[in-house]
């Protein structure tokens, strides 16, 4: 089967491996399409994410969807023949963290694409049968892989606690703070604002539900924010820019009492927050790591028409061109949100 590896930034090599086989509860799936995911990004263009680094030439991806190819034994309902989506994360179930339900916080978790457990840019992986996911057949295996990052957005809204009624606000329009729009208004948020430099993801924010959109290279965002929420502030900041500017932001714009959910990776391995902004507004400040128990319910959203994921596949290339979509979501171009690669039709 046909494998990519990073070996070193910039550096991906496509190679010919062994198609491995499913072990007892496993299923073998033949991956259809794979998202290039801003922190694929981060592990190409650097190598690493904070002390987490690639020492030896490594599979990137964990956005992905495919067809079910053979089941080891034990399998029960799932078939060969299945179009699934694949829950990334594979914990323990045994630690503190996870005997208290925080499964995406276990202390031995295996997640695809992250040292040193290898991704699925390749034709064929192994994965255990109760961490996929069926799909309706209505799903294209592109929208199937956004499955990941929607849950991401829909785990957010969920430590937001969003009750109706709410005004949001989302620094960043990725596919990743897209997804935080549509959960957040899908879970009754009223009234949804977003901050974004690049004019086409401002364009489809507002497509997904934001009722305003900001150019904050040309506007001071959290002003704008208090002026569009009659100087109160957002009840719910959502940080999915990454960057350490927004994060700072996030406290701006963020009414007294609110709430503050990061999302977003720092390529600088910090976060940063006006001390006196957050003390005297008394800010919550929550902390996405991934998603948990959101896969299933982020599936039914998208399939029931309640959240577009479709949209954000804007370019789509096969394995061999990997290296050029990689380059094309890392520099942002040609109003690329999500590109991916199709490995087979």
């Amino acid at each position: 089967m046909k494998v990519l590896r990073l070996h070193k930034p910039f550096d991906m090599r496509l190679h010919d491996e062994p198609v491995p086989e499913p072990k007892p509860d496993e299923v073998l799936v033949q991956v259809k399409s794979v998202g290039i995911c801003g922190s694929d990004v981060h592990y190409y263009r650097e190598g690493g994410i904070g002390d987490q680094v690639i020492t030896s030439p490594f599979i990137l991806g964990h956005e992905f969807s495919g067809v079910i190819a053979e089941v080891g034994s034990g399998v029960g309902d799932l078939k060969p023949g299945t179009r699934v989506a694949v829950e990334p994360g594979k914990p323990c179930f045994q630690c503190k963290p996870c005997k208290r339900g925080l499964i995406n916080l276990c202390r031995k978790i295996q997640f695809f694409g992250t040292p040193p457990v290898d991704g699925s840019f390749r034709e064929y992986l192994t994965w255990p049968a109760n961490l996929v996911v069926p799909i309706p057949d209505t799903m294209s295996f592109d929208e199937a892989a956004m499955i990941e990052p929607l849950a991401v957005g829909v785990y957010s809204a969920d430590l937001a606690e969003i009750k109706g009624g709410e005004m949001v606000a989302v620094l960043g329009a990725g596919a990743i703070g897209l997804s935080c729009l549509q959960a957040a208004k899908a879970a009754g948020a009223e009234f949804a604002i977003v901050s974004e430099p690049i004019a086409e993801r401002r364009e489809l924010a507002v497509k997904l539900g934001a009722d305003a959109v900001i150019d904050p290279t040309t506007t001071d965002a959290p002003h704008a924010i208090m002026d569009a929420t009659d100087g109160d502030g957002a009840d719910v900041v959502f940080e999915a820019a990454g960057e350490v500017e927004t994060c700072e932001q996030s406290a701006f714009a963020a009414k007294s009492a609110g709430t503050i959910v990061i999302v977003g990776i720092p390529e600088e391995d910090i976060y940063r927050f006006n001390a006196t902004i957050a003390r005297r507004r008394e800010l919550t400040v929550r902390f996405a790591r991934r998603s948990r128990n959101a896969t299933r319910r982020s599936i039914d959203l998208a399939a029931s028409g309640k959240i577009d994921v479709a949209s954000y596949v804007t370019h789509t290339f096969p394995l061999e061109k990997a290296a050029e979509a990689f380059e094309l979501a890392h520099e942002k171009r040609d109003g690329a949100l999500r590109v991916v690669i199709r490995l087979s039709e």
